[in-house]
């Protein structure tokens, strides 16, 4: 199962939940795929989702996912990653109104850096990520990654 998590901002993420249903569509995704389309107006036609779930239910299906497909938000990364799934973000864009400035492409860059992710900037290769994926082998995430941890905070700390 693939879980795609968009997160909780205020903010629509419709393009990456249209690139999602539009590759059911063509079959090039076969696996069941559960979503929290968060304050999307786009509401997906060929899987399963919810707006949010609450913790207990959001923990059981990162448990029970193969991939985990996200937006480019700290917390779903490291969720996922200690949680030793695959993940593919999708860091939300200012210039598609999903946030107000590009810090998730800035910060998901670190992860990237350090391969535990791979890092999708154009929905249209979202595809081939999907396919290379399975040949993906990521650096194993510290629970207790103090250096990352600082990198992020300083680097929040310059930008506001």
């Amino acid at each position: 199962m693939i879980l795609l998590i968009v997160g909780t901002q205020k903010f629509q993420f419709n393009r990456l939940l249209m690139t999602i249903d539009k590759l059911i569509d063509e079959k090039k995704i076969t696996e069941r795929v559960v979503a929290q389309v968060g304050n999307s107006d786009y509401k997906p036609v060929n899987y399963e989702f919810q707006d949010f779930f609450d913790s207990n239910k959001f923990d059981l299906l990162m448990d029970e996912s193969t991939l985990i497909i996200t937006h480019g938000g700290v917390g779903s990364i490291v969720s996922a990653l200690k949680k030793n799934k695959k993940v593919i973000v999708v860091p939300r864009l200012k210039k598609y109104n999903e946030h107000i400035d590009d810090h998730q492409l800035e910060i998901v860059e670190e992860f990237k850096k350090r391969k535990h992710i791979l890092l999708n900037t154009n929905l249209n290769d979202l595809y081939s990520d999907l396919c290379n994926i399975e040949y993906f082998k990521p650096n194993l995430y510290k629970k207790d990654s103090n250096r990352m941890l600082y990198e992020i905070d300083k680097f929040i700390s310059e930008i506001n």
